[in-house]
């Protein structure tokens, strides 16, 4: 079983195709985990909210607006580093 699965991909400001991976598909523990890769490489990673939380406390899964956003900044917060 898949650990990973591509959840949504949008075109970047350099016009390349970023897709977001969900980390938590076959790891529930990993819920609301997301990696972001680029040509095959990953470039950035982010927490959609606190996986600490019990599941029964957990807010529901963002949007794809939301996630696509959310892998947006922290793309930029990693081309910072």
């Amino acid at each position: 079983m898949s650990t990973s699965e591509t959840v949504a991909q949008y075109e970047g400001d350099d016009s390349r195709t970023y897709e977001i991976d969900h980390l938590g598909i076959g790891t529930p523990s990993h819920r609301g985990e997301y990696a972001v890769y680029c040509e095959g490489q990953q470039v950035a990673d982010f927490m959609a909210f606190g996986t600490l939380l019990k599941p029964e406390c957990q807010p529901p899964l963002p949007s794809t607006p939301e996630l696509i956003a959310m892998a947006k900044q922290a793309v930029r917060e990693a081309k910072e580093d």
